[in-house]
């Protein structure tokens, strides 16, 4: 399933992308440390109806609307046990320019971190042997084989977040997947209690919900 928000999040069966159009990541659908102001009752409420709604769709168009508001009501659910995945970015890209003497590069966000790798392509030969110290994570930059050099910042024994020349993904650490197993828990609890008392069949689960080894560690 793939959809296009602000740019995309493309695979919705992996969720390993989430780039906006802009090439920024969309951190609309990716995790980032903070605190919600929402309760866990207001949670609770929430996922509750996104299941109600989507057990009842009745359109193609309807349920990867809804999908979308699922993946983004549960990077705000995560938002406490996340890495800090803005602060390792704007490192990231610190650190870039900091090799990068590229001229137009007056301004922190004029350039996205890939526009700096792609640019110091031929500038530093040693670049994707390197390893950058960020604050809680590290970053390398790999040669891509469409030219220039990709982005993987590491925390917590993850690819928190990277982009190897296909956009922006994440990988879930530990905590994370412990509360996506409680987001999905009072989801499908619901969406299972819907569709049973209108007699409708459960069939197979989507795929961007279906328990699968690669689900569990990206996005």
């Amino acid at each position: 399933m793939s959809v296009s928000v602000s740019g995309s999040v493309s695979s919705i069966k992996d969720v390993t992308i989430a780039t906006t159009g802009k090439g920024e990541p969309n951190w609309s659908y990716i995790p980032s440390a903070g605190k919600s102001n929402k309760s866990k009752t207001e949670f609770t409420s929430e996922i509750r109806e996104l299941a109600k709604k989507a057990a009842v769709a009745g359109s193609k168009a309807e349920s990867e609307q809804i999908s979308r508001q699922v993946l983004q009501l549960r990077a705000e659910y995560l938002s406490d046990v996340a890495p800090d995945r803005k602060m390792l970015y704007q490192q990231a890209k610190n650190a870039m320019k900091s090799q990068n003497n590229n001229p137009k590069c007056r301004g922190i966000g004029e350039l996205t971190l890939l526009d700096f790798l792609e640019a110091a392509d031929g500038r530093g030969s040693g670049l994707a042997e390197k390893r950058f110290a960020l604050a809680g994570g590290t970053l390398t930059c790999p040669i891509l084989t469409t030219g220039g050099y990709g982005a993987v910042i590491e925390c917590q024994g993850v690819k928190a977040l990277s982009n190897t020349g296909n956009g922006w993904s994440y990988e879930m650490t530990p905590a994370e997947l412990v509360k996506k197993n409680e987001f999905y828990a009072i989801y499908w609890a619901e969406y299972r209690s819907v569709k049973n008392s209108v007699g409708a069949e459960f069939s197979e689960l989507p795929d961007y919900l279906e328990e699968k080894p690669s689900f569990d560690r990206k996005a």
